[in-house]
Formats: structure tokens, C-alpha cells, sequence
């Protein structure tokens, strides 16, 4: 273990660039390879599914983060907070953009794979709640984390600032819970008496 500047704040020696790419790598391609392997079969049960689960995912994600982190996380000092930080931070830093990015995608897909035109109000509401969210996860969420993630690797020796930002993501988690909710009220309009047809050749 190595000592930060911070008394009684500790690293794992294995935190660092290499390791942690390594480790959030798979969270990071997986998501959007599935997507691109999916369509390249032109499978719409498939792309469907897939659409579903990673925004299931990625709901989910906002949810715990949202809520049960931020409850958690409320009643600690800053130097389990900091700890905790260190854990979360790979998987929001990798994970939290490619499960976002392939949702947004694999709903663009579904749309056009039904038909449907993007003129309809519908269509139009979810591409502003999805613009809203991905505005916020690369504007806001993304940068902070990118933040956070270098002040651990150069040994978490500002905890104040950790918290402060890991604080105001896990703040935005549970605004991005809210509009996420909204989008899939929208996309339950396209789920009563759809068929699934197949992607164009």
C-alpha cells in the first residue's frame, strides 16, 4: 500500500493508469461491440433486446448512484468517501459512457427499424431528453470524473475535492434517474402493439 499526502488516506499500489484501463477496458468496448455485431446481423429481436437491457443498465446505474450511494455516502467524512471514490470511479469513468452511448444508439436503430418518423412527437421528445442526457454525461459527468480519477492517481491528496465532485455526479445520477424515467414513458408508446420487423439489408 502506498501513503497519500492525506493522513490515513491509502492507495492501492495496483491504482494506476495501466491497471485500471485494463480493468474498466471490458466495460468500456463490450457494450458497443455487442451493438455493432448486432447490427450487422440485421436482428431486430436482437437490437430490441439489446436496447432494452442496456437501458435497464443504465437506469439501474443512476438509480444505485443516485440514491442508495448518495444516502450512503451522505453520513461518512471525507475519508471514507474518498475510499469509496476510489472503488467507483473506474466503473463511472468506463462503464457509465459506453452503456449511455450504446442505449442512445440502439434506440436510434429501433426507431428507424420501425418505421417510424422522426417527425413524430414522440421521436422528437426522446431526442431532446436523450440530447439533454447526453449533454449532461459529456459536458458535466465525464470531465468530473476525468477529475477525480487524476487527482487519485496522484495520490488522493486533495480529498475535498474528490468528494466534492464524486458528490455533484452522484447529484446528477439521480437528475439523469428522473429523465430517463420520462424517456421511457415516451418509448412505451411504441411498445403496445409493435411488430418486429427485420433491419433492412
Amino acid at each position: 500500500m502506498s501513503q497519500s499526502g492525506t493522513p490515513g488516506v491509502t492507495l492501492d499500489s495496483r491504482f494506476n493508469m495501466r491497471n485500471s484501463f485494463i480493468r474498466g477496458f471490458a466495460m468500456l468496448i463490450v457494450p458497443p461491440v455487442l451493438l455493432v455485431i448486432i447490427l450487422l446481423a440485421h436482428n431486430f429481436y436482437f437490437l430490441e433486446y439489446f436496447h432494452v437491457v442496456a437501458g435497464s443498465m443504465w437506469t439501474g446505474m443512476d438509480l444505485i448512484l443516485g440514491i442508495f450511494f448518495s444516502y450512503v455516502m451522505r453520513g461518512l467524512d471525507n475519508f471514507e468517501k474518498t475510499r469509496i471514490s476510489m472503488r467507483l470511479t473506474p466503473t463511472m469513468l468506463y462503464f457509465m459512457p459506453a452503456i449511455s452511448a450504446s442505449t442512445i444508439t440502439a434506440g436510434i436503430y429501433t426507431a428507424i427499424a420501425l418505421h417510424i418518423p422522426f417527425s413524430s412527437p414522440y421521436i422528437v421528445a426522446a431526442l431532446v431528453i436523450s440530447a439533454i442526457l447526453f449533454v449532461e454525461g459529456i459536458g458535466i459527468f465525464l470531465p468530473n470524473e476525468l477529475r477525480v480519477y487524476n487527482e487519485i492517481l496522484h495520490g488522493a491528496k486533495n480529498t475535498e475535492k474528490i468528494v466534492r465532485l464524486t458528490m455533484l455526479n452522484l447529484k446528477l445520477s439521480l437528475v439523469q434517474v428522473i429523465f430517463q424515467i420520462a424517456i421511457i414513458l415516451v418509448m412505451a408508446h411504441f411498445a403496445v402493439g409493435v411488430n418486429y420487423p427485420q433491419l433492412k439489408q
